[in-house]
């Protein structure tokens, strides 16, 4: 892909995004989003065939994009606990974004009628950040722990944690955002409750 070309797909999720959010997936239209895009019809499906491929490629962009940056700044800790405590503070501010909130709540409102939009959501959105904590928690676990515990499932359940803190009662219950001070503790304890569950002692504890 050319960098024009490149920048044109950008240009075109770019206007894709303000549509889907303001109106949900029922209520955009192809001609909206050319339009919002700054672009002709005909040089939107040149590069979509339709708006389930459109949205579909939308939420992988901004899963990827949140994705990276949750787990840019786990290295700059030295030790496991603090990374996870990183990577906490990381994900809740990604899930409490006002764009990621909305995103997720059209997808919600769509997926009934359009599975294959939740699907994507899960696939691009949900999993690929169990996997990568699954396999940092398997390179760092202490040796003999390793076959102890289901790593991915345990990846799971801390972002699920988080996410049931925080984002599930912003979207439905219209909840404000928590304060720094309630963020902390809720990091706090899905850390603390991860490290417990994996091993006796907290992986990669020093002596």
């Amino acid at each position: 892909m050319t960098g024009k070309t490149e920048k044109k797909r950008v240009q075109i999720l770019d206007g894709a995004r303000i549509v889907f959010l303001a109106k949900g997936f029922d209520g955009a239209s192809m001609e909206a989003i050319a339009q919002a895009a700054g672009v002709s019809k005909g040089t939107l499906y040149t590069y979509f065939k339709g708006k389930d491929e459109l949205f579909t490629a939308l939420v992988a962009a901004c899963q990827n994009r949140s994705l990276e940056e949750t787990f840019s700044n786990m290295k700059k800790a030295s030790d496991l606990r603090g990374n996870l405590e990183t990577l906490a503070w990381s994900y809740l501010d990604a899930v409490r974004e006002p764009e990621n909130l909305a995103l997720l709540r059209v997808v919600v409102g769509a997926s009934a009628k359009f599975p294959s939009l939740g699907r994507a959501f899960y696939e691009t959105g949900m999993q690929p950040p169990i996997r990568r904590l699954a396999e940092y928690l398997k390179d760092n676990a202490s040796p003999g722990t390793a076959g102890a515990w289901d790593a991915e499932l345990a990846a799971m359940q801390f972002f699920a944690f988080l996410r049931a803190s925080v984002a599930i009662p912003m979207l439905i219950a219209d909840e404000p955002s928590p304060s720094p001070q309630m963020c902390s503790a809720i990091a706090a304890q899905a850390v603390d409750t991860l490290l417990r569950d994996l091993a006796e002692e907290p992986l990669g504890a020093e002596a």
